[in-house]
């Protein structure tokens, strides 16, 4: 039985769809729709029932999956054996970041791991905090790096940095120049990112250690990125909360300027989340110490 013929049945099988399962190994749609013809013929029985556009697993299907994926899981474990002896890394590393830590930490650390482990496919997913651990948890992802920790036994946090979240205007902003109070704050069109984003969740950490909450803010637009959020304020939508990772060009090119407000300091970590109690590939594994080493430096 052809090992490729059994990954492209279990793609199928858990796509529902030539189409997707197509996508998914890289090969042209008649061609999966061949290997599974080709599977059906050698074994002689109907996998799938073809439905219009639907597919339908047939009883030999269920049958066949669970030997199907346990005849996969041998042969990735037997590589990973041989590769272990040699002394490399090879596979796919499927990692998550928030907006920030995805977009300005996570790219550099990819490159410098990729010297290290070239023969290892890294893919990165772009989402907020809350999608990222979302995907880590149902161990989509099997590492994350994000901009707040939340309170879920399941997951781990590990601090690995601090990052400062500023205010940041167009040039010609009317309280460019000075240091805000809180009360002029509360009465300045602000852009917020999403619910759900790690910016969002320290801001409101930092407003309410000042007494106020989010719904004191005159609410401007909000946004589902740090791009957005940036181009938004020197459209002059509002003043933008971002990181100051984000704004670093602009605030070299005069493009935009930062508004000091008093007695808010917006500082937070970036975080890698993992599943608990979850046995990681050597590829997460050394991606992990890679990250803890230069923690440490």
């Amino acid at each position: 039985m052809d090992l490729r013929r059994l990954q492209v049945f279990t793609k199928v099988y858990e796509c529902r769809s030539f189409s997707r399962a197509a996508e998914e190994v890289l090969l042209s749609q008649p061609t999966v729709s061949g290997h599974i013809k080709s599977l059906e013929t050698e074994l002689g029985v109907n996998l799938f029932d073809r439905l219009g556009r639907e597919i339908i697993p047939t009883r030999a299907a269920e049958v066949l999956i669970a030997h199907a994926k346990q005849i996969l899981e041998m042969v990735e474990q037997a590589q990973r054996a041989v590769d272990a002896y040699l002394g490399r890394l090879r596979g796919e590393l499927l990692l998550g970041g928030s907006t920030h830590p995805g977009q300005y930490v996570l790219p550099e650390i990819i490159g410098r791991y990729r010297l290290l482990h070239p023969e290892v496919q890294v893919t990165l997913t772009i989402g907020d905090t809350s999608e990222i651990t979302e995907k880590v948890l149902k161990g989509e992802l099997e590492v994350g790096m994000v901009g707040a920790a939340i309170d879920d036994e399941r997951l781990a946090f590990t601090p690995m940095m601090d990052d400062q979240v500023v205010l940041a205007a167009w040039p010609g902003h009317p309280l460019a120049g000075r240091r805000l109070t809180l009360t002029e704050l509360t009465h300045t069109p602000v852009i917020l990112r999403e619910p759900g984003s790690g910016t969002r969740q320290a801001l409101a950490k930092a407003l309410r250690k000042a007494g106020l909450e989010l719904k004191d803010l005159e609410v401007a637009a909000q946004m589902g990125s740090t791009v957005a959020v940036l181009m938004a304020v020197r459209a002059q939508v509002g003043v933008g909360l971002l990181s100051r990772r984000a704004v670093e060009d602009d605030l070299a090119s005069g493009r935009v300027v930062l508004l000091e407000v008093e007695g808010l300091d917006i500082t937070r970590q970036f975080h890698l989340v993992t599943r608990r109690r979850r046995t990681h590939s050597p590829a997460a594994q050394a991606f992990l110490a890679l990250c803890l080493a230069e923690q440490g430096e």
